[in-house]
């Protein structure tokens, strides 16, 4: 009996570390030299100057660029709360600063319709460019959108 509860939680192991384990890879929006992690098997829907859209069946990934120029760092948060309320996210966390090692950044999570999504505002720190950041996902627990925005970087 032992030996059979073993091999089938090993076959569950084996079966589940693939969904978790699914690779992120680099993808750059080439107009404005930002780069992050998204899932390996994403699906360019928009690469222009107006901005950068990937896809997979789970994730809905959204960069743009700050609209309105001398934004500032102080001014991040509140802007980000108006946006998320201008969109009607509901069930809305409160808005946290972070800092990346080329952005400072603020991001609030909450469910636009009836998915989960993350949405972050990042500033360069040099004060060069600033993004909007929409990831909507699936699973309310899934890690993996704080991994693709923790990546984000300015390419050299």
């Amino acid at each position: 009996m032992k030996n059979k509860i073993s091999a089938a939680f090993a076959a569950l192991c084996l079966t589940v570390s693939p969904l978790e384990a699914q690779d992120l890879k680099t993808t750059t929006w080439s107009s404005f030299g930002v780069s992050f992690k998204a899932p390996s098997d994403i699906t360019i829907e928009d690469d222009s100057e107006e901005g950068y859209i990937v896809s997979t069946p789970t994730y809905y990934i959204t960069v743009q660029l700050l609209e309105g120029e001398g934004l500032k760092r102080s001014e991040l948060a509140s802007e980000l709360k108006n946006i998320a309320t201008d969109d009607e996210i509901t069930e809305q966390s409160s808005v946290t600063e972070f800092e990346l090692p080329q952005f400072y950044g603020v991001r609030l999570q909450g469910i636009c319709d009836t998915e989960q999504c993350l949405y972050s505002y990042l500033l360069a720190k040099d004060e060069s460019c600033g993004f909007y950041v929409s990831i909507t996902y699936r699973e309310k627990n899934d890690k993996k959108p704080e991994d693709i925005l923790n990546s984000f970087k300015l390419e050299e």
